[in-house]
């Protein structure tokens, strides 16, 4: 459908959507100011070709023909006959605008400009694009990009339709499962219900309901078990709607609710242990490098997706 896209930063979405579209026979090329983030990108690219291959030769290509798709380089400009490209850079509005408008000036008209932004709004971040108003969407994967089905489109009043559902239509080919956001909602749709489930956990967590590793139980073999298979709006609708009814009227005014600050986050944080990257947060990750409990985290999440594929071949 592309003749080439372009993805624009090299982190952990980055080379996770360049992946993704180079497993699909898109010629790729992934853009990055830092050879060594670039260098990187293509090592996990490849392993993680290598680990799809190895589950299911039949459905996935080899490793080598992944990378075949794949172009790496650290200079916009070599990405410029693009007609598709893919933001992935940091979170800071600046930083995006810049290169938003720097996109305008060098790519042709018909280029179609995309943002991955998780917290920030895009219209906001198309503020100085010109050319490409018409042709500008955000598509909102999650991580890891190349795993996890879910991406959140969002157009803006200018987007032409036309355009919003060619990318659509692309993703779905691509093996993404896409839902159409209608407002501009900070955190779209998943990171807001992600939030809620958060602020009620690290709310049972000081107020000693229960320990960490049980909290994390509870929602790994309870809501989440039921979560793999159904949304919740589905699950409430099993549960009986006049049994919600009574639920939310008793429980809504005992849960969390509200703006606060969460000791038990922000003391590991100023003690810097900021997770899996420093080898402790609120559990340790000892005897290991940030990859590898990654890639063993998204072995068993690949696991899961092709169970998920199979489950719908079925259906």
């Amino acid at each position: 459908m592309f003749k080439q896209i372009a993805i624009i930063g090299a982190g952990t979405m980055g080379y996770g959507i360049a992946f993704q579209f180079a497993q699909n026979n898109q010629n790729v090329i992934l853009v990055d100011q830092s050879e060594d983030a670039l260098v990187k990108a293509k090592e996990k690219i490849e392993k993680y070709a290598e680990i799809f291959y190895r589950k299911d030769p039949v459905q996935y290509a080899h490793a080598k023909e992944i990378m075949k798709q794949l172009t790496v380089t650290t200079s916009l400009r070599d990405a410029a006959e693009a007609d598709m490209v893919t933001e992935c850079v940091v979170e800071i509005l600046e930083v995006k605008q810049r290169l938003f408008k720097e996109m305008d000036e060098l790519f042709p008209e018909d280029t179609i400009f995309v943002s991955n932004t998780s917290s920030l709004k895009l219209t906001d971040i198309i503020r100085d694009v010109q050319k490409h108003r018409s042709r500008s969407l955000l598509t909102h994967w999650f991580n890891p990009a190349h795993i996890v089905p879910l991406v959140e489109l969002l157009q803006t009043d200018e987007t032409d339709p036309a355009v919003y559902a060619k990318v659509k239509q692309f993703l779905t080919q691509c093996g993404k499962v896409t839902i159409d956001v209608k407002k501009e909602l900070p955190g779209l749709v998943a990171n807001r219900i992600q939030i809620a489930m958060a602020r009620e956990v690290l709310s049972l967590l000081e107020d000693d309901v229960a320990t960490k590793e049980d909290i994390d139980r509870a929602v790994a073999y309870g809501p989440g078990f039921r979560l793999a298979q159904s949304g919740l709006l589905e699950i409430m609708d099993f549960g009986g709607l006049d049994v919600w009814v009574k639920v939310m009227e008793q429980l809504q005014p005992a849960i969390a609710s509200g703006i606060k600050e969460y000791p038990a986050l922000e003391s590991k944080v100023d003690a810097e242990k900021f997770g899996v990257k420093s080898g402790e947060g609120f559990f340790s990750y000892p005897n290991g490098s940030m990859d590898d409990y990654i890639f063993d985290r998204d072995e068993k999440l690949i696991d899961q997706l092709l169970l998920k594929s199979k489950q719908q071949e079925r259906v």
